[in-house]
């Protein structure tokens, strides 16, 4: 699995925290077409403009999607 770009500070992260931004990230990266660098930034953007953190994002995009595709 490729690693987070090197802009994700994934030291301040736990492992579970990353792994939810991993999977955020690849949905966005499926359902966009985009690249991981592309998602990523994307998902930093969606964060900020709701001002919430990059986990509570990921969090929600996965929630949203699994009600979606459920």
């Amino acid at each position: 699995m490729p690693e987070l770009p090197m802009t994700m500070p994934s030291a301040k992260l736990s492992q579970e925290e990353q792994k939810l931004v991993e999977r955020a990230r690849n949905i966005l990266m499926h359902q966009r077409d985009l690249t991981e660098t592309q998602a990523y930034s994307l998902l930093s953007e969606m964060a900020d403009k709701r001002k919430t953190g990059m986990v509570a994002m990921s969090r929600q995009l996965i929630s949203l999607t699994s009600h979606l595709t459920a």
